[in-house]
């Protein structure tokens, strides 16, 4: 792909400025805002974990000691993230995970006989929590999993105090998008990557 890459709003004046000069679309995305009550309702959040522990799961904040499980679930997903030129996703190795720890970030997992099956990571940046990234694992899809761990890592920040959360992705992902409507994100910035044909 040509090396030169814009990533604007869409309602950014350069947009088409961009496009008349003969860039083209090559990713879409977006990004999204939770934003709670004070005090907040967490009743939906609440339901996306009962309804994975009522399948078995046990819904759980990890500590770093499942640094090996993530790792190895995020390499395991790693083609499955879609890719944009503004939302690519590291491949992360033990290291990388360990750091998400070590810089105050919480990791919410689901759990089946022993084994990481889901994980969301939520980080907390200025004046607002923000998803590094969620994922299933593919033999687990389809089952509420994901919304499970993010709701469950919400609402631990949430009484916290926090009230501001920030997720966003790749269009095509229409899964993540309606996961993340339900839990109460609304998609506030929407962007795309352009470039010039080779």
């Amino acid at each position: 792909m040509n090396a030169d890459i814009q990533v604007v709003q869409v309602n950014d004046p350069r947009l088409k400025r961009l496009t008349e000069a003969g860039y083209f679309v090559v990713g879409e995305s977006w990004g999204a805002r939770l934003r709670l009550s004070d005090p907040p309702n967490l009743t939906v959040l609440n339901a996306a974990v009962v309804a994975a522990t009522d399948q078995g799961f046990r819904i759980e904040e990890l500590a770093a000691s499942w640094a090996p499980q993530v790792t190895a679930l995020e390499a395991a997903n790693h083609a499955d993230y879609p890719f944009t030129p503004a939302t690519s996703v590291p491949h992360r190795d033990e290291s990388n995970v360990l750091e998400l720890w070590k810089s105050g970030c919480r990791l919410f997992g689901a759990i089946n006989d022993g084994q990481l099956v889901a994980v969301s990571a939520l980080c907390l940046t200025t004046g607002r929590a923000e998803t590094e990234f969620t994922s299933v694992h593919r033999s687990y899809r389809r089952r509420g999993l994901a919304v499970a761990v993010k709701a469950a890592s919400i609402t631990a920040l949430a009484n916290d105090g926090v009230r501001i959360f920030g997720t966003g992705g790749a269009q095509v992902n229409a899964g993540s998008i309606r996961m993340n409507e339900h839990l109460g994100y609304a998609i506030e910035e929407r962007w795309v990557s352009l470039t010039l044909p080779l």
